[in-house]
């Protein structure tokens, strides 16, 4: 009976171009599937009030993120993501005797493109008046969305709120 034994490598040392391929196939996988460096479109300037009770947004998908900006003018200023670049939208454009409503208008596309799944992340500044806030939250209800969510920081800093005693 003949023995077989392992062929003569005729080569000097181990063949890596298999090794190299996979390699390369699960750099182009991870590439594709995560999410590297991908912003929502958040301003970091805005001084974000604080919250003791929250609740942590864990589901980013199909969210709008709103920087909502104290102003001077009787609007606030509001900047958002879109197509892949930071803009400013404002709340009420008047050009030549028209009325455009902005905000709301790209509100819609919003809902429209992410059906009944859309949701907005509001990121306000702390200092900002409410009648400038609520503008923002009756386009966001004149749009049709539905899920709002507001981003503050941690309540470290939180101030702490003196209740008067209620009298006997």
């Amino acid at each position: 009976m003949k023995k077989h034994s392992m062929p003569v490598m005729k080569e000097g040392g181990v063949n890596v171009t298999p090794l190299i391929d996979i390699v390369m196939c699960l750099i182009i996988f991870f590439m594709l599937v995560t999410k590297i460096g991908v912003s929502r479109g958040e301003d970091k300037d805005i001084a974000l009030p604080s919250a003791i009770i929250g609740k942590k947004i864990e589901d980013l998908g199909n969210t709008l993120t709103l920087n909502v900006h104290n102003s001077t003018l009787d609007e606030p200023q509001i900047t958002t993501m879109i197509d892949s670049k930071v803009k400013e939208i404002k709340l009420i454009d008047r050009i030549g005797g028209k009325t455009d409503r902005p905000l709301e208008r790209v509100l819609k596309e919003f809902k429209q493109t992410h059906k009944e799944k859309s949701k907005v992340i509001i990121r306000a500044d702390k200092d900002l008046p409410y009648h400038h806030l609520e503008q923002v939250l009756v386009t966001i209800a004149t749009a049709g969305i539905m899920d709002t969510a507001y981003e503050t920081k941690e309540g470290a800093e939180a101030t702490e709120v003196a209740v008067p005693a209620t009298p006997q």
